[in-house]
């Protein structure tokens, strides 16, 4: 047998995505996404294809779609003979909706042409219409402005809206505008006759506003279903268009948090599961009576169903699926009768790949992606736990070293996740913000926690780090780094410690609370939870984790700053950033590393141009997993 090679950057880059698998109507046949993690030169949309599989696996899948653009959200018609779906083939990056025959000669015909492109995508029950939300584009004395570049923007005024349209699905006619008024549509679905939309009560998309679900009749009147506390999530209406399911988001203190929600047969609004172990993510019908959910349980994720009138949550069981392969995407579809189920699979080692379950009968993977990582040694995978100093439990991922050799000890990196309301899931790791197997393949065991304060355990773990970030959370990193030293595994001498966002802060906190760590690497951290308020969700840290402003009670907001600490970090550090991050902007990072900097510490920074929160562009996303590993490998493996 030839020996595996290292996974190597060349590797990650040629991984494809594969994502939303949609099973037809009959059952028989399931269309997916395969796109990959960035976007080319020249494109702020990474580059996909739809494809088509038997569901039976009888046939290897095959592309229905071709070229260097963005064809995604594929959606089936009631009767199965056509998809619907989204592309920017004529303008890139805005996309608008298509429709294409299956199964029959006929090119696909484009059905709108929305200035600011469209989002989303769902056909009416009979077929005959399909509803979309398309964004607010320029009007012409707004372009005309902007070639001359008399362009001041003007804060909290001119809002452009996301809003629900409707078109004849076969492109007869103009599109209709439903929601004529101006707030923001997050999510719609067919309802009674017409449709229901999920909407902010604000002109800006803000947890702390609540959300409408509104229901119009067909001639234009809307009437309100249910107003929410919090951020919603997901809604879906059965397929007969008689009830509604959404996701309750909140997490707001001393109240359930990851709810399922349903209108059951025009009914009054109910929880369908309150306090479900470690929360629903995730729904979709299964029929017109059952949903199909999917919840987090700690570091995995489970496929369920429950009875939209209110239950348990039943299990579904795949004891055929191989024992190694165990995570979910957040995804499933099933046919109209309910017993053909499609989702994606994927687990440490292994990229998500399609797989088709007969609620009757078997289960098969039938696409098979990324086959050339039979040839590549990756890092093995391990759900692990420990505790913490205060007796607490916690748990994590455990990314083994490539080639790992029992009795050696290696160096370690923490990599920390976002949030903090997130988690780390046994799942496969290798991207810009993944750095889990690029750093296994250099060598490094990489220790993914999940802490207090994190999601996917509960609504009280979720509370137990508000208004104490850094304080209540930060032991729980190194006890679990005590536990792998004490395994054998790492060498104390040679640990670092990295993240994005929220693991971007934690680690600019570490660094100012222990000198453990002998390499640090803050990517987009908030630093100064104070001027954090020029955040574009200023409002998220007061109402969903301080509970109060930084205005009225400072103290608890500096106490909690890494900013605050910055005389005693003894670390080198470094700070990556892209360039037009409205969600922790360039300025929390610019403080830290000027700061560093006037005293005389090792730092160095590295922005993005044109980036936002999430990094983007194929040559950054390389640039930045370069440095990621040089960074770790000149301060943990010197004798490199």
């Amino acid at each position: 047998m030839p020996s595996l090679r290292t996974f190597s950057l060349d590797d990650l880059f040629a991984l494809d995505v594969v994502a939303d698998p949609q099973v037809s109507p009959d059952g028989t046949q399931v269309a997916f996404t395969v796109t990959k993690s960035y976007s080319e030169p020249g494109f702020k949309t990474a580059a996909a294809s739809i494809w088509l599989v038997p569901f039976d696996g009888s046939a290897a899948p095959r592309k229905i779609s071709a070229g260097n653009h963005a064809d995604h959200t594929p959606r089936w018609s009631p009767d199965g003979k056509t998809l619907a779906f989204l592309s920017d083939r004529d303008k890139a990056d805005v996309a608008q909706l298509y429709t294409l025959p299956v199964g029959a000669t006929g090119e696909s015909k484009r059905l709108t042409s929305a200035k600011g492109g469209v989002t989303s995508l769902k056909w009416s029950p009979n077929g005959t219409t399909i509803g979309y939300l398309a964004v607010d584009g320029t009007d012409e004395a707004e372009d005309e402005r902007i070639k001359v570049r008399d362009d001041a923007e003007y804060y909290d005024h001119n809002y452009k809206y996301s809003r629900l349209w409707t078109i004849d699905a076969e492109g007869a006619g103009e599109p209709k505008l439903i929601t004529t008024e101006d707030y923001q549509v997050q999510g719609f679905a067919y309802y009674a006759g017409s449709w229901a939309v999920l909407t902010s009560r604000a002109p800006v998309l803000n947890e702390s506003h609540g959300w409408n679900i509104l229901a119009f009749d067909k001639d234009g009147k809307s009437e309100k279903l249910t107003q929410i506390k919090y951020a919603t999530s997901g809604l879906k209406g059965s397929p007969d268009g008689k009830s509604l399911a959404w996701i309750n988001n909140g997490t707001e203190f001393q109240e359930s948090a990851n709810e399922l929600w349903a209108i059951y047969q025009g009914g009054a609004p109910k929880v369908v599961t309150q306090d479900y172990a470690g929360g629903i993510y995730w729904t979709d019908w299964l029929d017109n009576n059952n949903l199909l959910v999917i919840a987090v349980d700690s570091t995995l994720t489970r496929l369920g169903k429950v009875a939209a009138s209110g239950g348990e949550v039943e299990e579904i069981k795949l004891p055929r699926i191989p024992a190694e392969v165990n995570s979910w995407s957040f995804q499933a579809t099933a046919s109209q009768d309910g017993r053909h189920v499609a989702t994606v699979l994927e687990d440490g080692t292994h990229p998500g790949d399609v797989w088709a379950i007969d609620l009757d009968g078997e289960t098969a993977q039938i696409s098979h992606c990324n086959a050339f990582l039979s040839e590549v040694s990756l890092g093995q995978t391990e759900s692990i736990s420990w505790k913490a100093p205060d007796g607490r439990d916690i748990e994590g991922v455990l990314i083994y070293p490539s080639g790992y050799e029992e009795g050696k000890r290696y160096p370690l990196v923490v990599d920390v996740h976002g949030g903090p309301t997130w988690y780390w899931l046994d799942r496969f790791m290798a991207n810009w913000h993944d750095w889990g197997q690029w750093l296994a393949a250099n060598g490094y065991a990489v220790l993914l926690a999940n802490p207090r304060g994190s999601a996917g355990r509960g609504r009280d773990f979720s509370w137990t780090n508000k208004q104490n970030w850094g304080i209540g959370d930060f032991d729980d990193f190194l006890s679990g780094v005590d536990a792998l030293i004490e395994r054998g595994l790492v060498d104390p001498d040679r640990m670092g410690i990295g993240g994005w966002s929220y693991g971007g802060y934690m680690t600019s906190w570490a660094v100012g609370h222990t000198d453990r760590f002998k390499a640090a690497i803050v990517g987009a951290g908030v630093t100064n939870l104070f001027s954090f308020q020029a955040a574009d969700i200023s409002n998220w840290l007061p109402t969903q984790q301080f509970l109060t402003t930084p205005y009225v009670n400072p103290e608890i907001f500096l106490r909690s700053s890494p900013i605050t600490y910055v005389t005693k970090v003894t670390t080198p550090t470094l700070l990556l950033h892209g360039g037009s991050d409205e969600r922790v902007r360039l300025g929390q990072g610019r403080e830290f590393y000027n700061a560093l900097r006037i005293l005389g510490k090792t730092v160095e920074m590295v922005v993005y141009p044109r980036e936002p929160h999430t990094i983007k562009e194929m040559h950054h996303q390389r640039d930045l997993l370069t440095r990621v590993a040089g960074w770790f490998n000149k301060y943990l493996k010197p004798e490199n």
